[in-house]
C-alpha cells in the first residue's frame, strides 16, 4: 500500500506524486494507492492496513504521514504482524529520512527498489489530553514546551516560508523568553532544570535540517534527550546557530542523556508535540520499543 497525503510540504506532495506515479507503479506492479483526504486519514488508513495485513506500507508525505499510519497500526498496542514501512520525502521537513542520507523522493524510490532493510527503533510514549492519559508512537522526534511552541507557530503562520518557517517560528517565540521548572528522570538519574526546554529523539534531525541530536542513531535501543538549560533568549539564540551543524552540543548550557526510558514534568505543564504533531501535554513517560519497524531504504 502506497499512503498519499497530497497537502503535504504546502502542497508540495501532490507535484511530487503526480511527478513519480508511473515510477513507482513500476517499480511496485502490485500497488495499491489510497489518497489522505483530510487531517487524521493517514491514521485510518495505516489502521485498514494493519487489518487487511499488508506486508509493506510506503508514505508519500512529510514526518507527519508516517506518524499518523504507524499510529493506526498501533491504534491497539502492537499487532500481530508489523508491516515494513518506507518514506518517500514530500513534506517540509523530511527529517527522519536524513540520517539514512536520502533527501529527495528520487534517491527515497532507488533505495526502496534496491530492497534494502534495516531495524529501527520506535518509541512509545504517553501525555495528558482532555483529562486523561493518551499513548501514540513516534519515528522521529518529541518536543516539550519551547520546541512545541516553535512548532505550532510555524505550522498555523510559516510553513508558507518552507524550511525558513522554522527558523523564523524560533525567533519571534523567543521575544516571550522562558518560565518553567522540568523534572525530570532518565538513565537511573532524578533532577530538574529552570527557564529550559528539551527535545527527545531517536533521530539526528528535525526541522529539516536542525542537526538537533548528533548522536543519536535510531536502532540504539535508545532516545536522546536533548536539554537546554537555564537559558535566557541570547543564550538561546547562540545555541540555535550551531544547531544547524550539530556543534550545539558542546555548550555548556546543552545537556544530552541517552536513556531507554524517561519521564518528564513541568510546572506549568509543557505542551507536547511529535513527529510534527502538536498533540497534549506533560507528564510525558515514554520508553523505546528496540529494533521494532523494519525499514525499507
Amino acid at each position: 500500500m502506497l499512503i498519499v497525503n497530497p497537502v503535504a510540504g504546502h502542497g508540495r506532495a501532490e507535484k511530487v506524486y503526480a511527478r513519480m506515479e508511473p515510477r513507482i507503479r513500476e517499480t511496485f506492479p502490485d500497488l495499491e494507492v489510497r489518497i489522505s483526504e483530510f487531517p487524521g486519514h493517514a491514521f485510518q488508513l495505516g489502521r485498514e492496513a494493519a487489518r487487511e495485513k499488508f506486508q509493506r506500507i510506503l508514505c508519500l508525505g512529510g514526518d507527519g504521514t508516517p506518524f499518523e499510519v504507524i499510529n493506526g497500526l498501533y491504534i491497539h498496542g502492537r499487532p500481530a504482524f508489523v508491516p515494513e514501512i518506507g518514506l518517500i520525502p514530500a513534506g517540509t521537513g523530511n527529517s527522519f529520512l536524513r540520517d539514512f542520507g536520502i533527501e529527495t523522493p528520487e534517491e527515497a524510490l532507488r533505495r526502496l527498489a534496491a530492497g534494502r532493510r534495516l531495524k529501527i527503533d520506535l518509541i512509545e510514549f504517553e501525555f495528558y489530553l482532555n483529562g486523561k492519559t493518551e499513548r501514540r508512537y513516534s519515528l522521529n522526534i518529541i518536543g516539550a514546551g519551547l520546541i512545541t511552541d516553535i512548532l505550532k507557530l510555524t505550522n498555523d503562520w510559516l510553513k508558507i516560508f518552507g524550511k525558513l518557517g522554522y527558523s523564523l517560528a524560533v525567533l519571534i517565540r523567543l521575544a516571550r523568553g522562558m518560565n518553567n521548572r522540568i523534572d525530570i528522570e532518565a538513565g537511573g538519574r532524578s533532577w530538574s532544570v529552570e527557564d529550559s526546554a528539551l527535545v527527545v529523539s531517536n533521530s539526528q534531525y528535525t526541522g529539516g535540517r536542525m542537526r538537533i541530536a548528533p548522536h543519536a542513531a535510531t536502532a540504539d535501543g535508545k532516545a536522546d534527550l536533548v536539554i537546554f538549560r537555564d537559558v535566557n533568549r541570547r543564550e538561546i539564540l547562540q545555541i540555535f546557530k550551531r544547531v544547524f551543524s550539530g556543534t550545539h552540543a558542546t555548550h555548556p548550557k546543552v545537556e544530552i542523556v541517552q536513556a531507554a526510558e524517561m519521564t518528564i514534568t513541568g510546572t506549568p505543564p509543557l505542551k507536547i508535540m511529535a513527529d510534527g504533531e502538536v498533540l497534549g501535554e506533560s507528564p510525558l513517560r515514554l520508553k523505546v520499543l528496540p529494533q521494532e519497524l523494519t525499514f525499507l531504504g
